[in-house]
Parts: C-alpha cells; structure tokens; sequence
C-alpha cells in the first residue's frame, strides 16, 4: 500500500471532505490546521531521520504526514466553502419572505408521480414587487405543479408564488434530501405562465425526446407492469411501476434493479466486465465493457446521476486493461475525489454512495468471497475450474453479496430497513436481468423501428419480467422480508463495514505483493 501516493492523497482529502458535513470551524483554526500540516513537512525533512514516527512512516504510506493532513485540510475547506453562505444572490435568502415573481429555466426532466408534477427551475431572475427587481440572482427552485401540467425540459416560465423552505420532521427531512442535490426552496402550486420554449441544452432536449418515444413504444409492444418494469431497467422511469409492485421490489432486496443507479451501473459494469474477459482479446474486454455502460448511460438519458455513476464505473475499467487489481481501487477512490472536488454536495448524494460502496464492496469482497468458496466448489482447486452451475453461483451470488456487503449502511442510514431476502431473491432475480435487458433493448429498438417487429422480441422479453415480478411478490411477501431497523443499526452497519474494509484492505494490498505489482504500475 506504500507504493500509492494517489489512493493517499484521495483518501485523506475524502476524510477531510466527509469530516466537514459534522462540524464546522473558523477562518483562524482552517489556516492553523494547514500550518501545522507545513510544519510537519518541514520536521520531517530536517530531523524526520531521527523521530521513529517519521521513519516507520515510510513502511506504510510513501507520502510524509504534513502532505497527508494538508489533503485533509483541503477537502475540509472545499467542503466547508461550498456550503451555500446567506446572501441576497441566493434565492433561498427570500424563503418565506411573502409573494414573489421569478424567470428560470426548466433544467431537468420532470418527474411525475400520483397527484402532482416536479419540476427543477434555474433561476434567472426575481422580482419582489413591481419596483424591486433583484439582480444577479443564482440557485435552483423545486416546483410542485398540479398533475396534468405541460411542462418540457427547456420551457422558461414566468412563476409567481411564495418560496418556501423544505420541510422536515422526526421521521424525514425533506431539507436534507433536497440539499443533497443542491436546491433551498421549494414553491408550491405558483401560477406560471411560458415565455418561451427549448431554452436549455439541445443534446438534453433531443436525448429526453428519445427517451419519451421509447417509453410509448414500451407501452405499445408490452402489458403493463411488465412495460413499466423495463422502462424501469432500461429507461430509469420509475414513474409508472405500480406501488405494490414497487414495494414487492424493495422488500425483496431487488429494487435496485428498477432504478438506474449507482448501485445498478456498479453491478451492471462488473458483470458485463466479467463476460466480455470470457468472450473478447485480453484488454479489449475493458473497452467493450466501457463502450457498453456508454451506450446504457445515453440510452436512459444521460442524467447526471446516471452519468455521474457511469464515470465511476467506466473509470474503474483500467484493472482489466492493465490487468493490475491495484488500479481498480486507486482508480475508484481517485475517481470519488476528483467528482465531489468538483461537486461537493455529492457525498451526501445517496446514489453517489450508492455507486461508490457498491463498486468498493466488489473490489474488496468479491475476491475473498470466491476464495471462500474454491473449497467447496473446486475438486482441485490448482487447476482452477469451475463447473458451470458453480460459476453461475458465484458470478451473481457473490458479486450481489459484495456490493450488497458495501451498501447495507448507506440503506440502514437512508431507508432504516434491511431485507432479509435479499441474497436468494437476487439469486433468483438477478440471472434474468441480462435476457430481460437484451431482450428488451432489441424489442425496444425493433418497436421504435418497425412496430410489429417490436412485438415479436418483445414477447420474448416478456417471460423474465414476469418471471422477476413473481419472485418479488413472492418473496417480498413472506412476513419476515423486511426488518425495520432503527438510527442505531446505522452506526453498527458502519462499524462493521470499517472493520471489514480494513481487514479486506490488509488482504487486498498482501495479495497483491504476493503476485508481485511491477514498479511502472507503482508510481499512480
């Protein structure tokens, strides 16, 4: 482990950035903790030699401490400046101010639920009354519009309303979740009227064009729910899934399946990355793998959680490439700083985390687990074969089990409910999941083509929908499919999860030295 100087430098700026969501600390602490950071460089280089903290140091991390607590330091400060200050250029500084009159654009595609419509408006301008005009003026507005409203990705409105701040309670804080992604105000019901149309990105608009179309012919060529379960694997619309179908899901452990995110692009990449080293030439299975999380990525619209998951899948590709397992975690820990450098409201997003752990469950888990496994499915395990009812054991039940091992806190923190059918019912679930996409994408392409042709894959793609609606009623039925959990599994989870990671950690790097990692893949 201290022949990566990167995987250092990213972990400690993490720690920094994470540190900064609990506490906060003044200007004069920030710029004395970065001090301290330079004066430890500096004992390090002049007496370092003589102190035996600083010459064990170079056993376990090639980077000197000073370097490391400056890393710290600087994700604390980027966390701590991209809190959002009080200002009259934010629009949240006028929640619950009275009436007010804003121009923004639509940003995003708008979601549609039971009884009312969700739109993110970017905000251009706002007035508070007809002679006080604000300007310049920044941030984003959710808008809760009455269902049945023709809203588009792109239409400028002119909306008059009372901003509101986000809700919160006991049980949920609707603040904090809308915070996650960057938005202070909520207006509720306004009058609107448009001022013009396709105001915003012409790719967004065309991709979002697109991915309506798919979902009318989805409609066309399959009954529903199982229409509605595809655009969910393939399209990322949720919208339509039927609740008790939806909570089926979620009880069985399989809801991730229906959702395009980071959890979902996480094993979709593993998995597809598993099959073309099968199929394709040493080092383009990585590239074909790669080209395919591209193509899902456009195909369910390119929005940026989805495209945000997809680096981070795409970007733990070069192991295969290189065919070196030290990439992988110092291509996904470099990947999760560089992002939320960049954006750092996105560790408290939860498909980041998602996308994050799971990946990580993988790369930690996944291996221990196959060797656990080689004394009972290997009569010799030197020749390192495995029947094929075996390898389908261990390319969907462990891979499930490694990922679900990373994210079991993110939902006992998020969701406070654990599934106790999780491995079978994906077990079950999760080998239909390549036949139902393949199936479907060809339907789906066929349908949009040539109608008629969409019909005939489709029926085809029909069996393992089904077949995966059934498991999850079933076995999201059984009376003890889910545990409710309480704040306090939270931290047990997380706890368990650092001593695993660490002793997985240990493992990862000894396994590694005992293959032998050549020094050109040393110097990240």
């Amino acid at each position: 482990m201290n022949a990566l100087p990167l995987l250092w430098l990213s972990s400690f700026f993490l720690l920094g950035l994470c540190s900064a969501l609990f506490f906060t600390l003044s200007i004069h602490w920030l710029i004395l903790l970065s001090l301290i950071g330079l004066a430890l460089i500096l004992m390090e280089k002049t007496i370092g030699s003589r102190w035996g903290v600083f010459s064990r140091r170079s056993r376990i991390s090639p980077l000197a401490w000073g370097v490391l607590w400056l890393a710290f330091c600087i994700g604390f400060i980027r966390q701590q400046t991209a809190q959002p200050s009080p200002n009259r250029e934010q629009v949240s500084w006028y929640n619950n101010s009275g009436t007010v009159t804003l121009t923004g654009t639509i940003s995003a595609l708008p979601s549609e639920s039971e009884r009312i419509i969700q739109a993110k408006i970017k905000v251009q301008s706002l007035m508070l009354d007809k002679s006080q005009a604000v300007n310049p003026i920044h941030g984003t507005v959710l808008l809760w519009l009455p269902k049945g409203s023709r809203v588009e990705y792109g239409d400028e409105l002119q909306i008059q309303g009372k901003l509101i701040s986000p809700f919160e309670n006991g049980e949920f804080s609707y603040k904090e979740y809308l915070a996650r992604q960057g938005i202070y105000s909520l207006m509720t019901f306004p009058k609107y009227s448009l001022i013009r149309q396709n105001a915003g990105s012409p790719i967004l608009a065309a991709l979002y064009a697109i991915r309506r179309s798919a979902w009318q012919t989805l409609q066309q060529v399959l009954p529903m729910p199982e229409a509605a379960v595809l655009a969910g694997i393939l399209l990322g619309m949720q919208d339509n899934i039927p609740e008790y179908l939806y909570q089926a899901y979620q009880a069985s452990g399989t809801a991730h399946i229906l959702v395009v995110s980071g959890f979902n692009i996480a094993l979709v990449s593993a998995l597809i990355a598993r099959s073309f080293r099968r199929m394709l030439p040493y080092g383009w299975d990585a590239l074909a793998s790669a080209a395919a999380i591209l193509f899902y990525t456009l195909l369910v619209g390119a929005e940026p959680p989805v495209v945000r998951a997809a680096i981070m899948g795409i970007l733990a590709l070069p192991a295969f490439l290189l065919g070196r397992q030290s990439i992988q975690l110092n291509a996904l820990v470099f990947t999760a700083a560089l992002m939320v450098f960049f954006s750092p409201h996105l560790v408290r997003d939860v498909s980041f985390q998602l996308s994050f752990l799971a990946t990580l469950g993988i790369i930690l888990f996944s291996e221990p687990l196959i060797r656990l496994t080689n004394h009972f499915f290997l009569k010799n395990p030197a020749s390192g074969k495995v029947p094929p009812l075996e390898r389908w054991v261990r390319e969907y039940l462990l891979v499930t089990l490694a990922a679900q091992i990373g994210v079991l806190p993110v939902l006992l923190s998020h969701f406070e409910y654990v599934s106790l059918v999780t491995l079978p019912a994906n077990l079950l679930i999760l080998p239909a999941q390549p036949i139902a996409m393949g199936l479907g994408g060809i339907a789906l392409l066929a349908g949009m083509i040539f109608l008629p042709a969409g019909k005939l894959f489709a029926g085809l793609a029909w069996l393992p929908l089904f077949f995966s609606d059934q498991v999850a009623l079933w076995m999201g039925a059984l009376p003890f499919a889910m545990l409710k959990t309480s704040p306090r599994w939270a931290w047990i989870g997380w706890t368990l999860l650092f001593a695993l990671m660490t002793i997985a950690v240990h493992f990862y790097f000894h396994n590694l030295q005992l293959k032998g990692i050549p020094k050109k893949t040393r110097v990240n």
